[in-house]
């Protein structure tokens, strides 16, 4: 499947919230404008485990390497114990990222931790975090928790404790068919526009190639018309008329009688020659 950064940001935040006991919140800035916005930020809920998380989601290796040189992930560290980037899976390995940080991959089934971060420690977190949290993040944790479609993560969570992981599996087995069938899907619509596309250069082409032909057709239609002695642009029916007329002249005319007639007798002539001789003019 084709992520885009949004789908996969929310499906990563999606799968904290179910997978971990943690606090999730999705481009949280954590401060006045200008303080960083990691892709995704949670908080454990434990008194004696305060270890604050960011995730840096990436769906391009330019974006990714562009990211990592300039340093991006660094500023996440003064609100962080760690930084963990999320992609989909194939698009960088674990030797990829930086010391210390975390690797987690999206395929076909769900997340996979490929390389857990080095944790550090973190007493707390400066004021204007803890007041964007309270000012802004809490009003998003409300929505969240108002009744909404039950996810796949929680379905598939609780049905794998209630009916064994063979069912488990085959919603697993369900995800990935409809994951493939997407990815087919958009195939097929890529396919279909480049066949629009040849599709119009080809009509595109016959048009150019009908325009020509009729334009050849009016040039010679014009010389008709002037050697008939209409005018150029004379209608067809103008033009049919001008032609037997000048067919019935010919017939009429005096001169191509007498040169018919000329033919004729030559004719027969050559006909007389091609006769055997007689007998007696043989003999002789």
């Amino acid at each position: 499947m084709k992520w885009t950064h949004d789908a996969l940001q929310e499906d990563l935040a999606q799968y904290l919230r179910e997978k971990t006991q943690r606090m999730v919140w999705t481009n949280m800035q954590l401060g006045p404008v200008g303080s960083p916005r990691p892709d995704a930020y949670s908080l454990a809920f434990s008194f004696s485990r305060f270890t604050p998380l960011a995730y840096e989601v990436k769906i391009s290796t330019s974006d990714f390497r562009r990211d990592v040189t300039a340093g991006k992930w660094q500023s996440y560290l003064r609100y962080a114990s760690a930084v963990t980037f999320a992609v989909p899976t194939g698009l960088i390995g674990k030797d990829d990222i930086p010391s210390g940080c975390g690797l987690m991959v999206r395929n076909d089934t769900g997340w996979r931790t490929v390389k857990a971060p080095t944790l550090r420690a973190v007493d707390n977190l400066p004021l204007d975090a803890w007041l964007k949290l309270l000012m802004d993040g809490v009003s998003r944790l409300v929505e969240l928790s108002l009744p909404t479609r039950r996810d796949e993560y929680r379905l598939i969570a609780e049905l794998e404790v209630r009916l064994g992981k063979e069912v488990s599996e085959l919603l697993h087995d369900r995800r990935s068919a409809r994951y493939r069938y997407e990815q087919a899907t958009a195939a097929l619509e890529e396919g279909a526009k480049a066949a629009d596309t040849k599709y119009r250069e080809l009509m595109e082409r016959a048009r150019k190639d009908a325009d020509r032909d009729a334009a050849t057709i009016d040039s010679a239609r014009r010389e008709l018309a002037e050697a008939l002695g209409l005018e150029p642009d004379a209608r067809t029916f103008e033009i049919a008329g001008a032609a037997r007329s000048a067919a019935l002249r010919l017939e009429q005319d005096a001169e191509v009688q007498r040169l018919r007639r000329l033919l004729k007798q030559v004719s027969q002539s050559l006909d007389e020659v091609d006769k055997p001789l007689p007998a007696i003019a043989r003999a002789a």
